[in-house]
């Protein structure tokens, strides 16, 4: 559970004293009375440092501006091709934490088995981690290892969070920080790795005392409160405080030159108020024609499949006008209540935060999405209703709740090993109709355990399409602003901003991870080191105990050929989570997979129940 901090006004905007002559800005702080205490450094002997999880290394840059550190590396052990940070696994940084490795890195890997499966491993002279090994003064030990066979990772580094080394892999790296390797050895900057931090939030509050006169405690998205600036104010994310917001100031002395000069002459003033009048009818009459052509989207004039459009007054009837009893659950587009319709059907209906815009645009898509698929693990749409600015949407009713809560919640009964199966199996199945059968194909982006309803048979149905998007046949990828959920969400497209149905893969490895596991994708009740499922599994996968993940529950019964099938399903998931996106498998392939693994259990049951077994 996370715990909500709520540091003073005056804490938060104090910058911490110079570290010798090296300026300490804000948020980083090298004490517990400055800078913001998530942005932790230390100041040793008037130089700064930066402490891993697992090491210290030395700072040896900073750009407040861009939100960037460069810290210098760990040095080789004497006489050895061995960096000393070996023995804690490499650099390691806090997940939990603000701090990450930029894509800006470029990492060489040495010292590595030539025996070991390794991605990217390179032998070849011409390769620029051979040259690099081959002409650089400190690599002369690492030169005379046969054989020499290294790693080369262009513009990114092995993860977001850490930089490894194990005993029987690779041994020894290097980073370089935005390196051109077509300039000669000579010409390379001194090795380093840089790291970005994320920009300070508004701060929470609990009450207006938890804020300065600048800022107001209100209520944001999703339940919680913060200190929000005033008015002709905004929030500075680098001094971490209200400042000035110059465009505001701006405008409202030009608005007053303005009307200086209307006064001069009822000409100008008539001419003024004609303009504006003109400006709010074309505003009026373009969002009338927006909404006109959401309308036709929806009625099937797209070409799509058409759904039935209900009155708000049916709405309101069949929710018995929104009663509080029948809310299903709150999310960021609104509101789901369970209703009835004249006919007697069950339904769930969604409805759109009033007056957010952004939360009517994802009900709407997910309109303009549904409208054009039909398949038996995808929610039906049975329809909708647009009046107004707020559109409702009519959905089949789903009994058992979210995958989520089977997962989770402890009053629930837990799912058994082939349930788990069959819903990730419908789950894929799902997504593969969005990918390959849907024309033009569909990417979810925003697949997890909360948007997988299972049905009063626990069969699996996709929900939620508000934030996905419709791709092109004739184009790679579609390039949108990353959105999606917090140990869900790919990291490449994270980075570079280009969404493809491998995003999607990435997502449902996490849901893979889930349904073995039993654990929540982030969940802080986990050491600092594995708040993040991923990281978790990962480091766990890499010591080759994969199967101390596994959920009890499902280990407890199971047979030695069983737990091999979750080995095997736990191995698949990781498939899904690889950095390069086109290492994944396709959604087909990895339903074929899972469907593989269920006729293993299902051929296991039937020699059980045959009169020899």
């Amino acid at each position: 559970m996370a715990v909500l901090l709520v540091p003073t006004a005056c804490a938060m905007a104090t910058r911490c004293p110079d570290c010798g002559k090296i300026p300490v800005l804000y948020p980083l702080s090298t004490g517990p009375t400055c800078g913001h205490q998530l942005y932790k450094i230390r100041c040793d002997a008037g130089v700064l440092k930066f402490d891993t999880l697992n090491n210290t290394y030395p700072i040896k840059s900073i750009s407040p501006g861009n939100r960037l550190l460069v810290i210098g590396q760990s040095h080789f052990l004497p006489n050895t091709c061995v960096r000393d940070d070996l023995a804690t696994n490499g650099l390691q940084l806090n997940a939990s934490l603000p701090f990450t490795i930029t894509a800006s890195n470029t990492v060489f890997y040495f010292n590595c088995s030539d025996t070991m499966v390794f991605a990217g491993l390179e032998c070849a002279p011409t390769n620029p981690c051979q040259t690099y090994q081959n002409g650089a003064a400190e690599m002369s030990t690492c030169r005379q290892r046969v054989p020499h066979c290294c790693s080369y990772m262009k513009g990114s580094s092995s993860n977001l969070y850490f930089i490894w080394l194990m005993l029987g892999r690779c041994s020894a790296y290097t980073s370089f920080v935005n390196l051109n390797t077509s300039l000669p050895i000579s010409r390379w900057p001194d090795p380093a790795v840089e790291l970005a931090w994320a920009p300070p939030p508004e701060p929470p509050c609990v009450t207006q005392a938890d804020c300065d006169s600048t800022s107001t405690c209100k209520d944001v998205q999703g339940g919680a409160r913060t200190c929000l600036c005033n008015r002709n104010l905004r929030w500075d994310a680098v001094a971490s405080r209200c400042v000035p917001d110059l465009k505001k100031i701006r405008s409202k002395r030009i608005t007053i030159v303005a009307t200086t000069i209307c006064c001069v002459g009822i000409i100008i003033v008539s001419a003024v108020y004609s303009m504006t009048i003109y400006v709010r009818r074309r505003r009026v009459k373009a969002a009338r024609q927006r909404l006109s052509r959401e309308r036709e989207v929806i009625v099937g004039a797209s070409g799509g499949r058409s759904s039935k459009i209900f009155t708000s007054k049916e709405i309101k009837r069949a929710t018995n006008n929104f009663s509080p009893a029948g809310l299903l659950g709150v999310g960021g587009f609104g509101e789901v209540y369970k209703g009835a319709l004249d006919d007697g059907t069950t339904v769930a209906v969604k409805c759109a935060k009033l007056g957010n815009t952004k939360s009517i645009d994802q009900v709407l898509n997910e309109v303009r999405i549904l409208c054009q698929v039909n398949h038996k693990n995808l929610v039906h749409l049975l329809g909708c209703c647009v009046e107004l600015q707020q559109p409702f949407l009519v959905y089949e009713y789903i009994p058992n709740g979210s995958l989520y809560d089977h997962l989770h919640d402890r009053s629930k009964q837990p799912l058994t090993w082939s349930q788990r199966l069959i819903i990730a199996h419908d789950t894929a199945q799902g997504l593969a109709y969005l990918h390959f059968s849907a024309s033009p194909p569909i990417y979810h982006r925003d697949v997890k355990s909360s948007n997988i309803l299972l049905d009063d048979k626990m069969k699996a149905k996709v929900a939620d399409f508000g934030l996905s998007r419709l791709a092109h046949p004739d184009v790679t990828h579609v390039t949108t602003c990353a959105q999606g959920t917090l140990g869900y969400l790919d990291p490449e497209y994270y980075w570079n901003y280009q969404l493809t149905d491998k995003s999607d893969v990435y997502s449902f490895g996490v849901l893979l991870l889930e349904i073995l596991t039993a654990q929540k994708a982030i969940d802080f009740n986990r050491p600092t080191s594995d708040v993040n499922l991923v990281a978790y599994v990962k480091r766990t996968v890499n010591e080759e105990r994969l199967v101390d993940v596994i959920d009890p529950m499902l280990k407890k019964h199971a047979s030695s050929l069983e737990v091999d099938a979750m080995k095997a399903f736990g191995f698949l998931a990781m498939s899904c989570l690889e950095e390069r996106r086109e290492n994944r498998p396709s959604m087909e392939e990895v339903s074929e997979e899972i469907e593989y693994i269920m006729g293993i259990i299902a051929t296991v049951a039937e020699v059980g129940r045959s009169p020899s077994g």
